[in-house]
């Protein structure tokens, strides 16, 4: 099974219950944007096709006149209708999953952010207590060093 067999089939699950944004937390949301960009992909191509019926359907209603022949195209004009709003459709349905996805990224990111700052902050405490050390180490050595070029120099 592909990916869009299976989004398909949580999408007929999911449109049954009223718990969509739980089911569609769970998808990747690597997944979520390509299904996003998928179905926007698929709308342009019914837009295209309705486009090219409607001209059809204009051009056959120009040759057929007033011999009352044109209800057939009508209802195929009529179906792509009905499908570019299905598609219209999803599209804002995946749309608001795409933006729910990205408010959710934005919430983890500045929360792992925030642990971010605070974990450099510990790191800069720490780094600073070190350097204090060392300095102290070295003033300790100096000492030391004065210490003994005083000895040599009076032995």
């Amino acid at each position: 099974m592909d990916v869009t067999e299976g989004i398909q089939s949580q999408d007929a699950e999911a449109e049954g219950t009223p718990d969509v944004a739980a089911r569609l937390s769970d998808i990747p949301p690597e997944r979520l944007v390509e299904e996003v960009i998928s179905r926007w992909d698929e709308l342009v191509r019914v837009e295209e096709d309705l486009a090219l019926s409607r001209q059809r359907v204009r051009a056959l209603e120009m040759e057929l006149g007033d011999q009352g022949g044109d209800g057939s195209l009508r209802g195929r004009v009529a179906e792509l209708e009905e499908a570019l709003r299905v598609a219209d459709a999803r599209i804002a349905q995946m749309e608001g999953l795409l933006e729910n996805e990205r408010r959710r990224r934005g919430d983890l990111e500045e929360d792992v952010g925030q642990g971010r700052v605070e974990e450099l902050q510990e790191e800069n405490f720490r780094l600073l207590r070190s350097e204090e050390e060392q300095v102290m180490l070295i003033l300790d050595m100096e000492a030391q060093l004065d210490r003994l070029v005083s000895q040599l120099e009076e032995g």
